[in-house]
């Protein structure tokens, strides 16, 4: 007998079941259908929406467009002198407005205000006077200073000004010494230490100031080719010219015949808006006996503004202390400034700007 042999098939079980499962299911009514599987992994976390950029404001000080957090923080005013053994002075190129005025002897002395924009070290610090004092209240500004004469320690403590006297905080202060730099030169702080203890005083909190209107700048075609303004507050080492530049709109200044620069970047100092307020004085005595000059700087006078290559003559007005120092043309209508830093020198009658 011969025999055949026919090769296995072999099917595995589970295929069986799987196949046999099939078919069941197949003949089941769909409600009888298990749900299929779901995945137990977490949901996939989706990026939130980026954030529209934050719209610029505008600094109150000197117009520049700047993040909303930095303009409407409270400026800081520092008391800066000028005697020529301590120039270059450090930090002023960082101001957003500078106020330029006489003090005794005639030597001149500054005021500069900082807003959005910050400096590691200003200075030499000098002590406070009355002329500076009425442009630190219509700002609100925290005023920094070593000191003062009697006359501008009383009206500080009289209007209740946000006070940062290097002789009460000197931690905010720092000696920095030079080879033949004399010991009251040697004062600096920065803006940011300021800031520190402004907060700690609860005054580093935002404020919502009445901004002034501004303007961009002249189209280039329409800018002058040069335009030279000069004040001698009260001889050759006092005697400030601005060089008015085209390209870039604005004035460069020189002091004592040579280029005024920041001694902490090396920055020649610029401004955008240069206006002269002519603002009678009167010389006197303190309590103690002080020699000092005691400006009318409520009321009003003549005045020019320089911007854009061109002299506006007109008038200054102020109502008040803290009301601001407004400048109005001929027809007396406010001037607005050109966005950018500002220098406003405060003249004596005796003096006055040639262009």
């Amino acid at each position: 007998m011969n025999l055949t042999l026919r090769p296995r098939i072999w099917i595995p079980a589970a295929l069986v079941i799987v196949l046999a499962g099939a078919l069941l299911i197949g003949r089941l009514p769909p409600s009888a259908v298990p749900p299929p599987l779901r995945s137990t992994a977490p949901p996939v976390a989706m990026p939130p929406p980026a954030a529209a950029p934050a719209r610029p404001a505008e600094d109150p000080i000197d117009g520049e467009r700047v993040p909303a957090v930095l303009a409407g923080r409270r400026p800081i005013a520092v008391v800066v002198e000028n005697y020529p053994q301590a120039r270059p002075q450090w930090g002023l190129s960082q101001a957003a407005r500078v106020y330029e005025a006489i003090t005794e002897g005639g030597v001149t002395r500054y005021l500069a205000i900082f807003g959005a924009r910050d400096a590691d070290r200003v200075g030499p610090v000098r002590s406070a006077r009355t002329q500076f004092l009425s442009y630190v209240l219509e700002v609100d500004a925290s005023l920094a200073h070593v000191g003062g004469n009697a006359d501008a320690l009383d009206l500080i403590a009289a209007t209740r000004m946000k006070d940062l006297d290097q002789f009460r905080y000197a931690a905010a202060y720092r000696r920095i010494f030079r080879p033949g730099l004399a010991f009251e030169h040697t004062v600096f702080t920065s803006t940011t230490a300021l800031r520190d203890l402004a907060n700690q005083k609860g005054w580093g909190e935002t404020i919502a100031p009445d901004p002034p209107a501004w303007k961009d700048d002249d189209p280039p075609g329409q800018r002058p080719a040069r335009q030279l303004v000069t004040i001698n507050f009260s001889g050759p080492q006092y005697a400030v010219s601005w060089v008015y530049r085209p390209s870039a709109n604005d004035y460069q200044r020189f002091l004592a015949g040579q280029a005024d620069t920041d001694a902490a970047n090396g920055h020649a100092i610029t401004a955008k808006v240069v206006a002269a307020a002519v603002i009678p004085r009167t010389h006197g005595r303190t309590r103690i006996r002080e020699d000092t000059w005691t400006f009318a700087d409520i009321g009003s006078g003549r005045a020019w503004i320089f911007q854009d290559g061109v002299a506006i003559a007109g008038t200054w007005k102020k109502a008040s202390r803290t009301d601001h120092l407004l400048f109005l043309d001929q027809d007396g209508k406010e001037v607005v400034f050109t966005r950018g830093p500002q220098w406003l020198e405060i003249i004596p009658p005796e003096v006055s700007p040639i262009f």
